[in-house]
């Protein structure tokens, strides 16, 4: 169960991974004001958010399926699960554990970035209409 619960936290992985890319390409748009480009990378988005959510579910079921097996009350976050696996599957969650605290920080900066560069599309928008 544990490795089937790493494979599923290197899928998520994954996806942030294409995720990030996505929203860099969708700054690259913002940038060109290519609005077809934006439309498809928007698109795209969409389709990783659903795999993402899809591979959560899977995830947390895993998880409880864990709890269960090994007695476990309470949440099982990374650190709890360190205490019950072996060294080289410690290892890896470990890995992974660091790659998406990562993944997580720079799609957060993107995602502000592209805010900005929205919310300063919008104003150079309003002040050509005035």
């Amino acid at each position: 169960m544990i490795n089937k619960l790493i494979e599923i936290i290197g899928k998520e992985a994954a996806v942030f991974e294409a995720f990030l890319d996505l929203l860099e390409k969708q700054q690259r748009m913002l940038v060109e004001n290519d609005v077809d480009g934006l439309n498809q990378i928007t698109d795209l988005q969409r389709e990783k958010l659903v795999e993402s959510q899809l591979l959560n579910k899977k995830r947390q079921e895993l998880v409880e399926e864990i709890k269960v097996a090994n007695h476990i009350d309470g949440d099982l976050n990374v650190t709890r699960l360190l205490e019950i696996v072996d060294e080289d599957q410690a290892d890896r969650l470990q890995r992974l554990q660091r790659v998406i605290l990562g993944l997580n920080d720079k799609i957060t900066e993107t995602r502000n970035q592209n805010a900005m560069l929205l919310n300063r599309s919008r104003e150079y928008i309003l002040k050509t209409m005035e």
